[in-house]
């Protein structure tokens, strides 16, 4: 007597016969899973770096939330023995009050306020020209210093003489020792000031210096022209600001700011709370307290920066969203493959109990089981290694909607083949008959097409996007269903010609392949979508990669303006000339700092800001290549009685088709028009003009301080930034077009889209390789029984090869043509749609462009790994003994 199996026994031999379908549905969900459990988490990270490297890459005056109020604070007591806690009390409570009530999350982002009140620029009776002091008061500032020599200054008794600490540097410059008093006139007469100390910074890079300069190192003016000028600043008792009376403080000023700690910012409510701190003056004191500061406006630069990379954000979201479209499209199409390999392998046990009663709920039952063993296991355990990964290497937290991409592609497998058990259950069709189109399918056809073109129509109209949409999303997969539609019509067109060429041959394999690719085609919709898909996206991120390579570059040398660009306080002439002799230079151009002047258009009037160059030096040093001068200008040959001048976009804007353009009282006629980056910095407004003129529009040729410096040919840029470090100040930036074209390509949002475009590359050739094999493994039946039969009438063994590539060759070759030009039109959509302006660094929109080397690195990776596995199915497709496929089979 034979054993009774049981239920759960049954099922588990049921599912290990027979089990290579169900293992490449469990290697393709497992990998589709663990892509689309990575994808979420790796743009949350993303977004998170850029706002991290944005903000974290901004120095303290542009981080915090700053103020410069003219006038000193309203004093909090101004007895003799007051502290300077007490003196400072009314200042840096309203400051703490002004912090804790600010929307969140500025509370906890926020540092208590630190403030440095000065009066300023007082001279000094050894030299009233050339020397010049200030005072500066700043509560706590004794923990920013360590003395050298001295004590720390003491309050003055009343009209007594004044101790102020001096740094290091300043002290040398002012040629000031301790112990040395100098003398300074006030409304009350003259006033002794005793250096008491000198101190150098605890923490010379710390964030109290970056907003006080000035009193690290003293400001000096030199243009040759006059006597060097010294401004010292030095620190007086903070205490001391109650003692002011006899000082001009009309030309005092306070700084005050509140340090800004961005680790774990919440980018988007923080630009809104700092939105409402800055737009509204906050009241400091009141007019009843006697006299001071009543109210403080603040500024947070930081803001724009933070928005900035939040459009990277966006911009970084429309491209990956334009990049996956396709290829998630491909894959439910790869998982319905999948399946159909699943249910091949089925077929005859599920119609052997079809016919020994089973219903169609215990097949749906049966095969939802396979559905959760090689699909839904797969999946879990990808999005429990994906949780744990996360939680162990830090970062932000990853919320439970990101997974949901990957739950779905394991449950959407037990879904296709609980839909697809009926149809399994019965005879399998007949795929030679019954190739006429129904009217049904010519209409989603053409519903397809025309939903691609209206899809594109409305994407041109609309212009950049904020963010990810429905449309943004949808046009790549309209576009590549589109473009399968008409490969799909159009290849047959010449098949037919090769099959009448191939009936006057003496070679079968040549007439049969034809003939059965027509009648019997094994590659259906899914594999020629895959294989559009993947050649589109290879090409569309070779020609993206090239865009943003491209327009980097290009942004980076507009921005440096010439080889290397030197900005700094100030460049004398005799620095200029020592520059020129340095190895390796060709040429040496200046540019003035901006000087205010108002811009007149026939009769209106805006603020803008003058430079000026000496045009046939900058033409020098830039070349034809982008930079200040645009193509063909020069300043130096007026053409009519108007002084010439560049403008940038935003003045020529302005200026449009005005009459009468004047700078302050001169007439100018704008002969160049700049776009984009320029080395005069991020100032948008301004105009340009020749040093020849300088005198008569400005009244005066400023100095420079700016630098454009050519290279001689082979010269290196590194080999002459060093040399010219000696000849400027060590506070000058020195930077070469390499240098500022890497720092841009070196953000995470640049480096997060061109990883993007890789991976993007990478996996539609996997999906295109999973949809080519899946394919054959498919028709290999009908394909094996035709070999057996050919190997039995005396074919050649490599009949089955060319059958193979029969099968793949035509519908493939249309899908790879159809691909490239599909792939060539993404990126115009791409650049239509999304602002890529933030991954190159420039004001103006990249051009279209394709480098070659890039195009054939992408294209062939993908071809070269798509080729593999179908020649690993072609391998296996050639192991049928023959005596096997010429049994019995069922073939309809």
């Amino acid at each position: 007597m034979s054993a009774r199996w049981s239920t759960a026994a049954l099922i588990r031999r049921h599912l290990q016969a027979r089990a290579a379908g169900g293992a490449a549905l469990a290697l393709l969900t497992l990998v589709l899973s663990l892509l689309a459990s990575l994808a979420p988490v790796a743009l949350i990270q993303l977004a998170d770096a850029t706002v991290r490297d944005r903000v974290d890459g901004l120095s303290a005056t542009v981080r915090d939330v700053t103020s410069t109020t003219l006038g000193i604070p309203q004093v909090g007591s101004s007895e003799p023995d007051a502290t300077a806690e007490e003196v400072w009390a009314r200042f840096l409570a309203a400051g703490e009050q002004v912090r804790s009530t600010a929307a969140e999350p500025l509370p906890s982002l926020l540092s208590p306020v630190r403030a440095v009140a000065r009066v300023q620029d007082m001279p000094l009776s050894v030299d009233p020209r050339t020397r010049l002091i200030s005072f500066a008061f700043s509560p706590g500032y004794e923990d920013e210093i360590d003395l050298v020599d001295g004590r720390l200054p003491l309050r003055p008794s009343p009209g007594g003489r004044w101790e102020i600490a001096l740094s290091e540097s300043t002290a040398t410059q002012m040629e000031w020792t301790v112990g040395e008093t100098r003398v300074t006139e006030t409304v009350d007469g003259d006033v002794e000031i005793t250096l008491v100390a000198i101190f150098v910074p605890r923490d010379p890079d710390g964030e109290f210096w970056v907003h006080a300069p000035s009193i690290l190192e003293p400001h000096v003016f030199d243009d040759g022209n006059a006597p060097r000028e010294v401004t010292a600043t030095g620190f007086a008792n903070p205490a001391a600001l109650a003692d002011l009376a006899g000082f001009d403080t009309v030309a005092s000023r306070t700084d005050a700011w509140f340090p800004v700690d961005a680790s774990g910012i919440d980018a988007e409510a923080a630009v809104a709370a700092l939105r409402g701190l800055t737009s509204v003056g906050q009241v400091f004191g009141q007019s009843a307290d006697g006299p001071g500061i009543l109210g403080v406006r603040f500024e947070a630069a930081m803001t724009a920066e933070i928005e900035q990379a939040l459009g990277q954000q966006r911009s970084t979201l429309g491209v990956i969203a334009m990049l996956v479209a396709g290829p998630a499209g491909v894959s439910i199409a790869v998982l319905v493959l999948a399946c159909r390999i699943v249910l091949e392998a089925r077929r005859p046990a599920l119609r052997l109990l079809s016919a020994r009663g089973a219903s169609h709920a215990q097949l749906r039952g049966l095969l939802v089981t396979e559905g959760i063993v090689w699909a839904v296991l797969p999946a879990a355990a990808t999005i429990a290694v994906t949780a744990a990964v996360g939680l162990v290497t830090g970062g932000p937290a990853t919320p439970l909607v990101a997974f949901l991409p990957a739950a779905a592609v394991g449950l959407a497998p037990v879904g296709i083949l609980a839909a697809l058990a009926p149809a399994a259950a019965e005879r399998a069709a007949r795929a030679d008959l019954g190739t006429r189109g129904s009217r049904s399918r010519l209409l989603l056809k053409g519903t397809v097409i025309a939903l691609a073109a209206i899809s594109l129509v409305l994407l041109a109209v609309r212009g950049y996007t904020d963010g990810v949409d429905l449309l943004l999303a949808a046009v790549p997969l309209l576009l590549a269903l589109a473009a399968c539609v008409l490969t799909l019509r159009l290849y047959p067109l010449p098949l037919r010609g090769l099959l009448v060429r191939a009936r006057r041959s003496s070679e079968v394999s040549g007439f049969l392949g034809a003939a059965r690719a027509l009648r019997e085609p094994t590659i259906g919709a899914t594999p020629v979508l895959a294989l559009v898909v993947g050649v589109s996206v290879a090409v569309s991120s070779g020609i993206l990669l090239s865009v943003l390579d491209a327009g980097g570059e290009e942004a980076s040398r507009a921005r440096v303006g010439s080889d290397v660009r030197i900005t700094g306080p100030l460049f004398t002439a005799a620095q200029l000339d020592h520059l020129r002799a340095v190895a390796g230079v060709s040429g040496v151009a200046g540019i003035s700092g901006a000087e205010t002047a108002r811009l007149e258009m026939d009769g209106v009037d805006i603020a803008t800001a003058v430079f000026v160059i000496e045009s046939d030096a900058v033409r020098e040093v830039q070349g034809d290549g982008p930079g200040l001068l645009p193509p063909g200008v020069a300043l130096d040959l007026p053409s009519t009685d108007a002084v010439p001048i560049i403008a940038s976009g935003p003045v020529a804007d302005a200026i449009g088709d005005a009459d009468v353009v004047r700078v302050d009282t001169t007439p100018v006629e704008v002969v160049g028009v700049t776009r984009g980056p320029s080395p005069t910095g991020s100032r948008e407004n301004w105009v340009a003009i020749d040093a020849g003129v300088a005198e008569e529009v400005l009244g005066k040729d400023p100095s420079d301080r700016t630098v454009l410096v050519g290279l001689d040919v082979g010269a290196s840029p590194a080999e002459v930034s060093d040399a010219v470090r000696g000849v400027v100040s060590p506070a000058a930036r020195i930077e070469s077009v390499a240098q500022v074209d890497a720092e841009t390509r070196s953000g995470p949002a640049v480096q997060g889209v061109r990883t993007a475009l890789t991976v993007a590359t990478a996996v539609a050739a996997l999906l295109a390789s999973f949809a080519i094999a899946m394919t054959l493994v498919l028709g290999s039946g009908p394909r094996r029984r035709v070999v057996a039969l050919l190997r039995t009438l005396g074919a050649p063994r490599r009949v089955a090869r060319d059958l193979v590539v029969w099968e793949v060759g035509p519908p493939a070759t249309a899908a790879l043509v159809a691909g490239a030009a599909f792939g060539a039109l993404i990126p115009l959509v791409v650049m239509a749609a999304v602002d890529l302006r933030p991954f190159t660094g420039s004001t103006v929109a990249p051009a279209y462009t394709a480098d070659a080397g890039i195009l054939l690195l992408c294209v062939g990776g993908f071809l070269v790994s798509a080729a593999a596995l179908t020649a690993i199915a072609l391998a296996a497709s050639r192991r049928t003994p023959t005596e096997s496929a010429l049994r019995t089979v069922e073939e309809g």
